[in-house]
Order: structure tokens, then C-alpha cells, then sequence
């Protein structure tokens, strides 16, 4: 029983590795990706919303490589996760698919920002785009209960607390920023889209929410080690927790 509990232990420790690399290459391409779109293009990073680098002089079709890269990484991350052991709801898993499908659809449909652009086209990405800033933070919020649940994985909760924290506050900084671009015709909201340009606070929602998935991959490798050390993992050593329950 002990040689088939270590095989078990092993082989979860691989596939953990596996979808690890896969999410660690797919988010790494992102980044890079997005990195060289911004030196290369001529768009203001403050001001223009990602959105409009679609259309960019330089880099054409880096912006929706990126965000496919990204909605690869989330499914990624979600498969280390449930290869680690640790407990992965039903609706975390619905969460991440949500961001995965949220971040296709804002690859594939670009905004309005030229006539020749449907305004259905425009309407997709925008509410792909809501769906994929608001899910992503929830995937990490839906799985606290799971993390409290591993010893060795006290730090790494934390981690993933403050990032909610300040994701919360950047989002509400977004959507008044977002709001005010749309009113900026008023002398109010003028002003509050010139101190929060909608293209600086989402480029730190996007951050925030890239920290997060690097943190919950680290939780990943964190807990399939756990697995190979059943003191360090304290009662959760089951590789099968990782199976969804309701």
C-alpha cells in the first residue's frame, strides 16, 4: 500500500511539472508578446486602452497572440492545480473557463476603434474583456477555502489575499476610469480621466491579475510537493482531493 500511495504521490508530482511548464510557457509568451508590443508600437501606454493595439502601426496580431497565451495559461494553471491534489471546485473550474473564453473572445473580435469595425465585433470584446477582469480575480477567491485547507501552503494564501485586496481596489479604480473616458465630454469626468487614464489602471488590473495566476502556480508546485511529504501536508494528503466536489 505504501509503494502504491508513493507511485501515486510521484505520479502527480509529474503531471504537476507538466501542466506547470505549460502554464509557465504560455504566460511567459504573453508577457513577452505584450512587452514587445508596447516598445514597438506608437500608442501612448497611459492613455490608449490595450484594446486599441490591435490596431497598432507595429507589432499587427501581438496583442491577440498574447491574450490567447493568456487564456492558454489560465487552463494551464488550472490543470497544475487539480494535478497537485489540492481541492478545485466546480466553480472555480467554471470561473476559469469563463477568463479562458472571456480572453479568446477579446482576441477575436476587435474593439471599434475604426469604422470598418462592426459594432457587434466591439460589443463581444467588451463584455469578453468584463468577463475575463472579473473571473480571473474569482478563480483565486473561490479557492482560499482550498488553500487553508494545506499546512504548507499558509504563505502562499497570503500572498493570494493581498493580491484580491489590491485587485479589488484596482478594478474599482478601472471602472471609474472607464466611466469617466466614456463622460469625458463633461468637465468632471474630464478631469478624473485625466488623473486616471483608463489605459494605466488597466494595465494594472491586467498586473494584478497575472500576479495572481503566477502565485497560484506556485501553489501548485508548493502543494504537489506536499504530496511527496505527508507531515508537510498535514491531512490533505490525498492525490484525489484534487477531484471537483459540489
Amino acid at each position: 500500500m505504501n509503494s502504491l500511495g508513493s507511485k501515486a504521490h510521484t505520479t502527480a508530482a509529474a503531471r504537476t511539472r507538466t501542466w506547470t511548464i505549460a502554464a509557465g510557457a504560455s504566460l511567459g509568451w504573453a508577457f513577452f508578446t505584450l512587452v514587445i508590443l508596447h516598445v514597438v508600437s506608437s500608442f501612448d501606454p497611459l492613455a490608449d486602452p490595450l484594446s486599441r493595439y490591435a490596431f497598432s502601426d507595429q507589432g499587427s496580431g501581438m496583442l491577440e497572440a498574447g491574450l490567447l497565451s493568456v487564456a492558454v495559461g489560465v487552463i494551464a494553471v488550472r490543470g497544475a492545480l487539480v494535478a497537485s491534489g489540492l481541492a478545485f471546485t466546480r466553480t472555480a473550474s467554471v470561473l476559469v473557463y469563463a477568463t479562458a473564453g472571456g480572453l479568446v473572445s477579446a482576441a477575436l473580435f476587435p474593439a471599434t476603434f475604426t469604422p470598418e469595425i462592426d459594432p457587434v465585433s466591439g460589443r463581444i470584446h467588451q463584455y469578453g474583456s468584463l468577463i475575463a477582469f472579473l473571473s480571473l480575480p474569482a478563480i483565486a477567491f473561490a479557492l482560499l477555502d482550498s488553500l487553508r485547507e494545506v499546512p504548507a501552503l499558509a504563505g502562499t494564501r497570503i500572498v493570494v489575499v493581498r493580491l484580491l485586496q489590491v485587485g479589488v481596489v484596482t478594478l474599482g479604480l478601472f471602472g471609474v476610469s472607464y466611466i469617466a473616458d466614456a463622460l469625458a465630454f463633461t468637465p468632471v469626468f474630464a478631469a478624473v480621466e485625466t488623473l486616471l487614464p483608463v489605459g494605466f489602471t488597466q494595465r494594472i488590473v491586467f498586473a494584478v491579475d497575472f500576479a495572481l495566476l503566477v502565485t497560484l502556480l506556485v501553489a501548485a508546485t508548493r502543494c504537489a510537493r506536499a504530496t511527496e511529504s505527508p507531515d508537510a501536508f498535514g491531512s490533505v494528503g490525498d492525490p484525489q482531493r484534487g477531484m471537483h466536489k459540489g
